[in-house]
């Protein structure tokens, strides 16, 4: 490959503040002026395997999202639909959380251009806000646990005869023996409401186990977080940590999930 045609080629086809750096026989590091919202650059490499040129992230894309806390890679709901889909439609591939982009006909500055575009647009996935990043994760949440306990899951439940008006929900009621309350938690307010609604049913003398499912942990108070694991029988720091540990949670406590 003639490194200065290249050079001129992506310039000529992005901007002309792209620069190539070669890196060995079939690596070329592409350097722009494209970057995340906290000022990192865009990692972006051209590499040749198997005959066959592309453009890679090297995994760094989804990588740095996932240390602003949108782990996008490890969803199945909304936000992982969305990124779906700007990988469809701009030839980009997720190789286990690397993103690449091949070239074809040897048109390296359409290419280079889609992966840019596409790049940036799974970018701004970081900047939903924090409403819809709840609606999001409570969209998961139930999607999930209707995958996972199908006729037995009863979203928004409320005893009908203690609380006609719905004060005390339960985000998920699973119907066993001996109940299961399932709640989505997002923020300290609606950790406190779970709380409160536990301490209710308690109060009312219902026999129940309570699961308690952050959307991330990390982000609950302190005070709060304290509160909750007094009031919640089992807590998970992350929808994808439940889906690691929910299984085992329900057969060492006898519930099953048949």
């Amino acid at each position: 490959m003639n490194h200065k045609l290249l050079v001129r080629e992506l310039k000529e086809s992005i901007c002309k503040d792209i620069d190539v750096f070669p890196e060995g026989k079939s690596r070329f590091a592409v350097d722009t002026p494209f970057c995340f919202e906290d000022g990192d650059s865009f990692t972006i490499v051209l590499k040749k395997s198997n005959d066959r040129w592309y453009f890679t992230d090297e995994g760094h894309t989804l990588m740095h999202l996932s240390y602003e806390g949108a782990d996008i890679s490890l969803e199945k709901g909304k936000r992982k639909q969305y990124l779906d889909s700007i990988l469809a439609t701009h030839y980009i591939e997720n190789d286990n959380g690397e993103l690449k982009c091949g070239v074809e006909d040897e048109h390296y500055g359409d290419a280079l251009f889609t992966f840019i575009q596409g790049l940036t647009k799974i970018t701004d996935l970081s900047f939903i806000s924090r409403e819809r990043i709840a609606s999001l994760f409570l969209e998961e949440f139930r999607e999930y646990l209707k995958e996972t306990f199908k006729e037995k899951c009863f979203f928004n439940y409320k005893d009908s005869v203690r609380d006609p008006d719905g004060k005390y929900i339960v985000d998920c009621y699973i119907k066993y023996e001996k109940p299961l309350f399932i709640f989505g938690l997002f923020s300290d307010s609606k950790c406190k409401d779970a709380i409160i609604t536990c301490l209710t049913f308690k109060d009312w003398g219902s026999s129940f186990n309570s699961i308690g499912i952050f959307e991330d942990s990390g982000k609950i108070s302190n005070k709060v977080m304290a509160q909750s694991i007094d009031a919640i029988e089992k807590q998970f720091s992350t929808l994808p940590s439940t889906k690691d540990g929910l299984q085992e949670y329900l057969h060492n406590m006898s519930i099953g999930m048949n």
